[in-house]
């Protein structure tokens, strides 16, 4: 692949074959880093996905006095002397929405001030709902910036006991943040939550996770959760599996070279809503195929147009949206407004560069119609959103003449992707020789 500045140029491939490995997952590594700074003991990260997000988390968990050592995949983490230490200066997590939330959770069982902050683009996206969780729980949250979006000052004695009501309708993460938080809590706390909840398999993630580590909770109401607390967490040493919203975008690739690809360690038992997209890609005609190691995605030779609600795996659509330019007939995405508040708006993103290319598409509040196929290749602008240069790097297989630029904010959750890209690519000019 050639590469100028921050710029690639992607090769088209007649047909992917070969094998990928994919690093560990995002949100099980953000997810392990908050269990284990709730901790008394020291515990151990494996696998542990080494990308932009993840390595903000940790370093707000140092600024907060928790021991963190990284060593290639392998995080050890030691409890602070005190929950927590503070600082005047704020804590700056970049675009990370995922640290926002979940570290907001983690300092409100602190005691003490504590200030967030991050980069433009973070200080359009808002946590107003967790705000309004955190509250009953005796926790203020003042915005010091425009709306309810960070820069924010959280003031907490400690979570108190009693009750409160999660609106997840924007982000699952409050209801994740919420939840893990609750544990360390001065008493009981009964979580309840509203219907919809974006993305909710990342919250059974999440309460799957609480009880691997020994956390109790109990299902007391179909939308309700009784946490008992304070509880003690033990030390423990927890394997992060392999990562399916990364292993999506060498899926989407096979989808559309007529490929055969296996990407690896993932399971079928698997919590990661994202894993889902297999089976969207099995609609549109993908052979799905589960081996000891992983999963094989071979390609059809004419993919079937969709109609899908999203909203379980909103972080596919820029990659679906790339498929459904190849399909036979018009596709539609429905039901993830909230994709709006991501890294980009992402709606608004997939929708503006499939047109820079051809491609007839319709933007909704909530979704997209789009019909292929693209009519010629272009620059993408990635919107520094690293789902979107993935996206699109599989479109440049397809489509003469494409580059992406802003090709590095893939390190926000793939350090790798290009090399492991390059990699299938060599190995598929190998096999079709």
């Amino acid at each position: 692949m050639n590469e100028s500045a921050d710029t690639r140029a992607i090769p088209c491939v007649s047909r992917l074959r070969g094998e990928v490995a994919v690093p560990g997952s995002k949100s099980v590594t953000h997810r392990a880093l908050i269990l284990a700074a709730l901790a008394h003991e020291e515990c151990v990260i494996e696998n542990a996905l080494d990308a932009e997000d993840t390595r903000v988390t940790a370093q707000s968990l140092r600024r907060l006095g928790v021991g963190i050592h990284w060593q290639g995949s392998r995080i050890r983490v030691r409890p602070a002397p005190h929950r927590w230490v503070f600082s005047p200066e704020p804590m700056f997590l970049n675009n990370s929405g995922t640290s926002l939330r979940l570290l907001m959770g983690l300092a409100a069982v602190g005691r003490g001030t504590f200030l967030f902050d991050g980069s433009a683009r973070l200080r359009q996206r808002p946590v107003g709902p967790l705000a309004d969780a955190l509250k009953p729980l005796g926790v203020n949250v003042r915005f010091l910036g425009h709306g309810s979006c960070p820069p924010l000052e959280l003031q907490t004695n400690g979570l108190l006991a009693g009750e409160t009501l999660v609106d997840a309708s924007e982000s699952s993460q409050y209801l994740s943040s919420v939840l893990m938080a609750a544990t360390q809590a001065q008493g009981p706390v009964l979580v309840r939550w509203k219907d919809p909840v974006a993305s909710f398999p990342y919250v059974t993630i999440t309460l799957s996770m609480m009880a691997e580590v020994g956390l109790e909770f109990f299902q007391v109401e179909p939308r309700a959760i009784r946490v008992p607390a304070p509880q003690r967490l033990s030390g423990f040493r927890l394997e992060v599996e392999g990562d399916c919203s990364s292993a999506s975008y060498f899926w989407a690739a096979s989808a559309l070279t007529h490929g055969d690809v296996l990407t690896y360690p993932l399971s079928p038992s698997t919590l990661q809503g994202d894993c889902r997209f297999l089976d969207v890609l099995r609609t549109m005609g993908c052979r799905i195929q589960w081996e000891d190691r992983g999963v094989r995605v071979r390609g059809p030779d004419r993919l079937q147009p969709v109609h899908v609600d999203m909203n379980a795996m909103p972080d596919m659509v820029p990659t679906l949206g790339v498929v459904c330019a190849f399909a036979d007939g018009p596709c539609t995405i429905t039901n993830v407004a909230h994709l709006r508040i991501k890294e980009s708006d992402r709606l608004h993103a997939v929708a503006t560069e499939l047109q820079r290319l051809g491609v007839s598409v319709e933007q909704y509040p909530d979704g997209l119609r789009i019909q292929g196929p693209p009519q010629r290749g272009d620059a993408i602008t990635t919107y520094n959103d690293h789902r979107m240069a993935m996206a699109f790097a599989v479109l440049g297989l397809r489509v003469p003449g494409t580059t992406i630029r802003g090709a590095s904010a893939v390190a926000k959750s793939f350090p790798g992707f290009w090399t492991a890209l390059n990699d299938l690519v060599q190995q598929s000019r190998k096999e079709n020789a």
